[in-house]
Formats: structure tokens, C-alpha cells, sequence
């Protein structure tokens, strides 16, 4: 793995400008690592763009700024490419820049789905993507600053869930102790991200905990189209549905179901200790997690209650008492 590292390093310093790539619907793990790594690049004099055509949440704009990403890509402007926290080509939005004919790099802690590059740094037992761009920062002696310090601990923070999700481990700590001794801003990022919330966002919630429902041991919200332009909302405005319901005392696993485009249907799974559900996502076209993972499914005849009932059937196979 070190020899990959090295490999990837030297790309990384050889390289004219990058162009950085995130997955589709991107959380703060992928927004925070592309950007602690643009920012550590651009300091060494690197041109170096996250790439993304996607909107963005209003918690990412208020603690990144409104236009950290670029939306128009021209693939003759770059000579390396990079995906991070991604581990299918499905959820990039230019996978043709990636394959072992072409200059670049795939650097992911989920379980890969087939989605190679060049250069691959894939540590499934780190519980950000963050952490692995720190560590290939810190051992190609690139310099962390304040800003690239504080991009990197919100998606390490973020992922974890504050530290207390079950990805949570020793590297994880370590890590954020050399992020904050860096000059991370720990204090700003809780106050925007755990301690914030608007009056939209106090909308959701009550439609949230208004209409979810439980099977058992099963709790989900569904939320389709008409639903969205009812509450005027962004798709970004239901993006941690399952996250919430997972806290429920009886709820072992947690789902929601978002119709974010007309029979486009994007579903998360969260599940407590000794549910793990990456194996269900998988069966239905996603991956991620053992205990945090999602995807999508497209399909002309669907609705969010059929996919509703596809998913639980899913997980009766695996769970039957659940």
C-alpha cells in the first residue's frame, strides 16, 4: 500500500492541474476532502477544481462559501483526474476520465464496486475519506494549513456523526487531534453543521417525524415529488431522513426513500449494531457502509411505496424477525 501512496504523491506533484471528483449527491465527507485536497494543491501552485454540477446544501454554503466547486468541465484543461469517497463509477459524473489507460486516481474507504483507476487507495477500515487525504498530505510532506485543516475535520466530523457513529476508531481521533493542532476550526464547524438550523430545515423535521412510519423494527419516511414542491424544499433538505430515525429506541434499521427527480429514487439505509445493511444496498444497485450506506434506483413504473416495499422485502431476507 505505501508503494501506492508514493505513486500517487508523485502524481499529485507532477501533475499541471487536477481535476477533483466527488460522488453524485455529495455529503460533507466528499465535499471535505475534495477541498482539503484542492487547498493543500493550489498552495503548492497546483491548479486544482472540485468538480460539481450539483446544488448544494445550504449547511455547505454556509460553512464552505457559496462557490467552492466548478459545474462546466472541459477535460483538455486537466492532466489528472481524482475521485474520492466513491466507490462506483455509476455516482461519477465523468467515469470515462477513469481507467488504467489514463492519468488517475480513485482514493475511498468504502468496499469498491469496480470503479478503478490508475493509481487506487481504497482503505475500507478508515472511517472517512478524509483521513486518507490527510494521510497522503502528511507523507508527501505537502503543507495542511488552516483552511485545508478545517475542510478535512468537517468531513471526518461529519461522517462519524460527532465521533459517536460505530465507523469511529483510533485512526479517527488521532487524526482529528493532528487536524486541530493544525489550526482546524472545530468550534465554527459545530456551531454550523450540529448547531444551526433553520426554519426550513424545522419544516422538514416535523414532516419527517409526521410521516414516518415503522414495519417492526423497520423505520422509514418516504418522500416523493409532490411532497418536495408541497414544502418548496431542495432534494439537499432530506438528505439525513434515516440518520434521525436510526435514533429511535425500537429502530433497528432505519430508510428513507426520495424521489429526487421524476422516477429517480434515492434510498439511505442507517441500522444499529449487529444490523449491518451494506449487503441490501448492494442487492438493490448501491454500496457504502456496514451500517450507513445508499444508492438509487430508476425505474418508469415505480413509486416511492413500491420501492418502499422492494426494500423491506430486502431486508426481511436477511433480517426475517426484524
Amino acid at each position: 500500500m505505501m508503494k501506492e501512496i508514493k505513486k500517487i504523491i508523485h502524481a499529485l506533484k507532477v501533475a499541471k492541474s487536477i481535476a477533483i471528483f466527488s460522488h453524485s449527491d455529495p455529503d460533507f465527507d466528499a465535499i471535505g476532502s475534495s477541498l482539503g485536497l484542492k487547498f493543500a494543491l493550489n498552495n503548492i501552485g497546483k491548479n486544482a477544481d472540485y468538480i460539481c454540477n450539483e446544488e448544494m446544501s445550504q449547511t455547505a454554503k454556509k460553512f464552505f462559501g457559496e462557490n467552492f466547486s466548478v459545474s462546466h468541465f472541459n477535460r483538455e484543461n486537466y492532466d489528472l483526474f481524482i475521485s474520492l469517497d466513491n466507490p462506483t463509477s455509476s455516482r461519477c459524473q465523468n467515469p470515462e476520465c477513469f481507467s488504467e489507460n489514463t492519468q488517475s486516481i480513485v482514493i475511498d474507504h468504502h468496499i469498491n464496486l469496480g470503479f478503478k483507476a490508475k493509481y487506487n487507495y481504497i482503505k475500507t477500515n478508515r472511517s472517512s475519506c478524509c483521513e486518507l487525504i490527510f494521510e497522503i498530505l502528511e507523507k508527501g510532506k505537502i503543507k495542511i494549513d488552516e483552511k485545508t485543516a478545517t475542510a478535512l475535520y468537517a468531513g471526518l466530523s461529519s461522517d462519524t456523526n460527532s465521533f459517536i457513529n460505530s465507523n469511529t476508531n483510533a485512526d479517527s481521533l488521532l487524526v482529528a487531534h493532528k487536524l486541530l493542532k493544525l489550526g482546524a476550526q472545530s468550534v465554527k464547524f459545530n456551531e454550523d453543521f450540529y448547531r444551526s438550523i433553520s426554519k426550513k430545515e424545522i419544516e422538514i423535521k416535523k414532516f419527517i417525524f409526521n410521516n414516518f412510519k415503522s414495519n417492526k423494527n423497520i423505520c422509514y419516511c418516504l418522500v416523493s415529488q409532490d411532497d418536495i414542491k408541497q414544502l418548496k424544499a431542495s432534494t439537499k433538505d432530506f438528505s439525513s431522513i434515516s440518520s434521525q430515525l436510526v435514533s429511535f429506541e425500537k429502530s433497528y434499521i432505519a430508510f428513507s426513500v426520495v424521489e429526487k427527480e421524476p422516477k429517480v429514487f434515492y434510498f439511505s439505509f442507517r441500522s444499529k449494531m449487529g444490523y449491518p445493511t451494506r449487503e441490501i444496498a448492494q442487492r438493490l444497485g448501491g454500496g457504502g457502509h456496514d451500517y450507513a450506506c445508499a444508492g438509487k434506483i430508476r425505474d418508469s413504473k415505480a413509486t416511492v411505496e413500491s420501492v418502499k416495499n422492494l426494500i423491506i422485502k430486502e431486508i426481511k431476507k436477511i433480517y426475517p424477525k426484524v
